[in-house]
């Protein structure tokens, strides 16, 4: 009995140690809570992570953003899983990038260590900034 306990919590320790290097799972665990599983949010609180992630990644400050917010630059990611969730949010949710900048992990450590202190207010700013370059409506 006790070998099959140790031989089931090795097994499991594997499998989420597998399952932990996908993107898509680290997306589903610390993000699909408030974001939901499609990426469709509940807008205007948390938004819509299919719609404008095109235009926000399209500006510097919006690119900054998307690793600055509290639930992205606080999970317990490593710089690079960060990136590769970053990355697979946009790959999945917004196919119309098609080819796009990828995130890598020096560049996710360089806008962890800037905190926002209105995230919120920040990103209407961020919103509005990337609607005006792209010449459409704001948030």
């Amino acid at each position: 009995m006790r070998l099959r306990r140790l031989v089931l919590g090795a097994l499991l320790a594997v499998l989420g140690a597998m399952a932990s290097a996908s993107p898509r799972y680290d997306y589903l665990l610390h993000c699909g809570g408030c974001h939901l599983e499609n990426g469709s949010g509940a807008p205007p609180e948390v938004p819509d992570l299919r719609a404008d992630l095109d235009t926000i990644v399209a500006i510097p400050e919006g690119r900054a953003y998307l690793a600055q917010v509290p639930g992205a630059s606080q999970a317990p990611f490593t710089d690079a899983q960060l990136a590769a969730v970053l990355n697979w949010i946009l790959a999945t949710f917004n196919p119309e990038l098609g080819e796009f900048q990828r995130y890598t992990a020096e560049e996710i450590a360089g806008y962890r260590g800037r905190t926002l202190m209105n995230p919120l207010k920040y990103r209407e700013e961020i919103w509005d900034a990337a609607a005006a370059a792209r010449g459409t409506a704001g948030y």
